[in-house]
């Protein structure tokens, strides 16, 4: 039996007839449709929750005793008054933070809550989508709520040009890319023959087989785990749609191991490591030296510009009326609807086309380069970084380089040996800095004063 603690994916190609593509197709589009009506079900349950008085008092007053906390606990000198008032505070905040979970309780928003409320929806969609997939969609439009009700508690203490203005989002068009089930007994079921060579997925009356013959080591290793459930993954490569099974596992990952050598790879180095990231590269020093790696991948602006350009062309020659006589499109209400020509389909599949592949080019450059870091040491520290921030303020060049996707890769590769990455804010690095007189520019510098920290 493997570990019930740790979990992780085995995504496996499915070969389709033409006829299941188009079940498929029309299972995920149901699946758009149902989100998207669940969704909006859930809205106006949402804005006659928080439209109460007694809501929008206790949100209004956790603020002001919140803002009163911060400014106490920011003084250099706490007597014992302020810390009682402190205490003070944070009871009366608490009070309100109860009254809130008992309207919420009241209107039974909660994931269970939702859970119940899809069965009003999911009768209609039965013949194509499971019970336990459609609980999954209610759970996924749960957290969307849950992520908009934080950045709404973020927004209040910013200013009026950092506001976010956080909302819910409908799924368009083909943007539903995964349905889920929730176990592996009902619904998308994996299962293998008495010999082992072949593996079954079955679907409310779609079977796919998958040849086992040929897999991998690692494939091989990995079904032997115990299933928790499955999901059927779509993906559009050269403007065509492409499923494949996704297997989450119980345990961790196998070991992999180099065919030449029979040595196990990812293995762990030892010694310290520091990690010094920026928006666009990572600094690695060890005790054999200093490493920068640059993370910004080569990006086919110039093609992506054409494309966008005969897009445009094509989609004002077909849609006159949607442009007014100086160039600039009209106004939402003025416009009735877009038509879209055979070209501007192509253009948009090979637009499409070059961004997945930079994403993928993107994806296997950082794994290699994680495995790379791994190998170093076992004890591994690194600045405390707002990638958000940069995010906001940088744009397109920290996109390329995706530095906070790097160091998520580097966490879950040295997870599956139990070690974790030692982050030092800058508050903790500066004063070395000022007293090594050594510049945040000088990365290879920083970067040994990081692993000796």
């Amino acid at each position: 039996m493997s570990d019930e603690k740790g979990r992780y994916i085995l995504t496996l190609p499915l070969r389709t007839e033409v006829y299941q593509e188009h079940v498929l197709e029309k299972r995920f589009r149901l699946g758009e449709h149902l989100y998207n009506n669940f969704l909006s079900f859930e809205k106006k349950k949402y804005y006659e929750m928080t439209k109460r008085r007694d809501y929008r008092d206790a949100q209004n007053l956790i603020k002001e005793l919140t803002v009163q906390i911060n400014s106490l606990d920011r003084q250099a000198d706490k007597s014992k008054e302020s810390k009682q008032l402190i205490q003070e505070l944070k009871k009366q905040r608490k009070e309100q933070y109860d009254i809130i979970y008992n309207i919420k309780k009241m209107f039974d928003w909660s994931e269970f809550g939702f859970t119940k409320d899809m069965k009003k929806y999911r009768r209609y969609y039965k013949a194509n989508l499971n019970s336990t997939i459609c609980e999954n969609l209610s759970g996924r439009c749960f957290k969307a709520f849950e992520k908009m009700e934080s950045e709404l508690i973020k927004d209040q203490y910013r200013c009026e040009e950092d506001k976010v203005n956080p909302c819910v989002h409908y799924k368009r068009k083909d943007s539903l890319r995964c349905l889920t089930a929730k176990r592996n007994s009902t619904g998308i079921r994996f299962s293998l023959d008495e010999g082992n060579k072949i593996g079954t997925v079955k679907w409310q009356g779609l079977v796919f087989s998958i040849d086992l013959s040929k897999c991998t080591l690692y494939e091989w290793q990995a079904l032997q785990s115990d299933i928790c459930y499955c999901a059927v993954k779509r993906e559009k490569i050269k403007g065509k749609w492409k499923y494949y099974i996704q297997i989450t596992l119980k345990g961790h990952v196998p070991d992999k191991f180099d065919k030449q050598t029979g040595e196990l790879k990812r293995q762990l180095g030892k010694g310290n490591v520091g990690l010094y990231f920026t928006s666009t590269s990572l600094t690695v020093s060890t005790e054999n030296g200093v490493k920068t790696y640059p993370l910004e991948i080569k990006n086919h602006e110039d093609k992506k510009t054409e494309l966008l350009q005969k897009m445009d062309a094509s989609r004002r020659a077909t849609n006159p009326d949607n442009y007014n006589e100086d160039g600039t499109s009209k106004e939402k209400s003025e416009i009735k609807g877009w038509h879209f020509s055979k070209a501007y389909k192509k253009y948009r599949a090979e637009l499409y086309e070059i961004y997945r592949k930079e994403c993928e080019e993107k994806k296997l450059l950082q794994e290699i380069l994680a495995n790379e870091v791994i190998a170093s040491g076992d004890v591994f520290n690194c600045n405390k970084m707002d990638f958000k921030f940069l995010q906001k303020n940088l744009g397109k060049k920290i996109q390329s380089a995706s530095p906070a996707m790097l160091k998520t890769t580097i966490e879950r590769k040295l997870s599956y040996h139990g070690v974790s990455i030692n982050e030092i804010s800058y508050s903790k690095l500066n004063p070395i800095f000022e007293e090594k007189n050594v510049s945040k520019k000088d990365l290879e510098e920083v970067a040994a004063l990081i692993r000796l920290f």
